[in-house]
């Protein structure tokens, strides 16, 4: 079993039986559909076939979204540095001379000037003219313009329905076809999932929000309430004004995905230079351990396994990637492991609690301050009360990082655990510590020769003071 799962999406060409039994055995684990790019016949057909030799495989399908898109276009065209390509919005155009999109109304948006950017920012134009539904654009860098590609405007998106009458017309073939998974491309908010939930009616699908612009991002949280995972598509959110570092961006989603609970899928050129290599790049070694050191559920092939060139090989590298990244996970967890003792556990356990709750102060509660050095060591922002009943070692914690010593007259037990309640009492009366407090304490109990810090408590103030019924002196 693959613990990062590898997705692949299949094209016309990378669809058969054949292909989907190599990629099985090279390591794939989800089979994606893209509606951007496939008929619903194909859609369809494809899911049975899949279902019928591969019943095991789960089957993700893309919504086509919002996305401005070259159609019709019959043959990859060739795009050479400044020459002047047309855009038009007429629908009704038949000829090859102009690139028709799939938005008959954008050219009443853009503005002469502004940047144009295609194939997730691969290549670069500069609108020159507008006239009728024609938009002239200078090509700014070299590269091949495929049909279904995306196009990215310089505009802000002003439309008000959620769901286009295309992602209708698909949602209600899925309904009976029932894949595992629909992607829900270019999220905006909770509604925009609430509502494809409503019209797919089948709790069995699981829905994806792919995060893909500025307002996936605004409503993340939300979105993460009710969506069952997301996916980054990392090449159209590196567009969107506001995100000026994906990789930033990429390591926030996943965190905040974590903390939800939602499984995350990385997308978009993970190893795109191999469609053409058979090596990947190094910076694309580097993308992929990163998501995985970063937390992901799922790394994505899109184009890369759409082609016909070695696809097989591709699926390959990426396991080869995940899996030597997971072993030197490992390894470096049973390094820890070994160079740990009981002490060092109990320090990253109050560490992580002090990250994850609003803990006011730390109380250590010990005789040679070994405690407070150890967790001084992790720069925490809450302030160490180390409290020891000698006053010579109490004043020496003073040297110690982020720490206050403070001397007690008050007996350290071997057999009990009784002196900590009476040190918090102490520190309540000389006002160390208050009602608004939420404290973590450490400390050793039931200490042998050598047992260092294996006690960890966390008290609100008020509780103590409520149970133990304390007073100020």
């Amino acid at each position: 079993m693959n613990k990062v799962k590898i997705v692949c999406t299949l094209g016309p060409k990378t669809s058969s039986l054949q292909y989907i039994k190599k990629f099985k055995n090279e390591g794939m684990d989800i089979v994606r559909l893209n509606g951007s790019h496939g008929s619903i016949d194909w859609i369809k057909k494809t899911i049975l076939d899949i279902r019928r030799s591969f019943p095991t495989i789960p089957v993700l399908v893309d919504l086509p979204g919002s996305k401005i898109r070259i159609v019709h276009l019959n043959v990859n065209k060739n795009l050479v540095l400044g020459e002047i390509v047309i855009f038009t919005c007429d629908e009704k155009y038949k000829g090859s001379k102009k690139l028709t999109l799939n938005n008959n109304l954008i050219y009443k948006k853009v503005k002469v000037n502004s940047k144009v950017l295609a194939d997730d920012g691969n290549l670069v134009f500069k609108i020159i003219k507008k006239s009728k539904k024609d938009i002239y654009c200078k090509v700014l860098s070299d590269g091949t313009l495929k049909t279904g590609k995306g196009i990215s405007f310089n505009i802000i998106d002003t439309r008000k329905e959620l769901i286009s009458k295309e992602e209708i017309k698909l949602i209600k073939v899925l309904k009976n076809n029932m894949p595992d998974f629909v992607g829900v491309s270019y999220t905006k908010n909770k509604d925009h999932i609430k509502k494809i939930k409503k019209l797919l009616n089948q709790d069995k699908i699981k829905v994806i929000a792919k995060i893909e612009n500025s307002y996936g991002i605004k409503n993340l949280k939300g979105i993460l309430k009710v969506a069952d995972g997301i996916m980054i598509d990392r090449g159209d959110l590196s567009l969107s004004p506001g995100i000026v570092n994906i990789a930033i961006a990429q390591k926030d989603i996943i965190k905040l995905a974590q903390l939800y609970r939602k499984p995350t899928i990385i997308a978009t050129e993970l190893l795109s230079s191999m469609i053409k290599k058979t090596l990947p790049t190094k910076p694309e070694i580097s993308d992929v351990t990163n998501a995985v050191y970063d937390g992901c559920s799922a790394t994505m092939l899109s184009e890369e396994t759409v082609s016909e060139r070695h696809p097989h090989l591709i699926v390959r590298t990426m396991k080869k990637i995940i899996d030597t990244t997971l072993m030197h996970q490992l390894k470096k967890q049973n390094l820890n492991r070994k160079n740990s003792d009981i002490s060092n556990a109990a320090s990253k356990a109050a560490v992580e609690i002090c990250k994850n709750l609003p803990i006011s102060k730390i109380i250590v509660i010990t005789k040679t301050g070994f405690a407070a050095r150890l967790l001084s060591l992790h720069n925490l922002k809450q302030n160490v009360y180390a409290v020891t009943n000698c006053e010579y070692t109490a004043r020496s914690f003073n040297l110690i990082r982020g720490t206050e010593g403070i001397y007690l007259n008050i007996n350290f037990f071997q057999k009990s655990t009784d002196h900590i309640i009476g040190t918090l009492k102490k520190l309540y009366k000389i006002k160390k510590i208050n009602n608004n407090d939420l404290i973590l304490i450490v400390a050793v109990g039931y200490p042998k020769k050598g047992n260092k810090m294996n006690l960890i408590q966390i008290h609100q103030v008020k509780d103590l003071v409520e149970t133990f019924k304390w007073r100020k002196s």
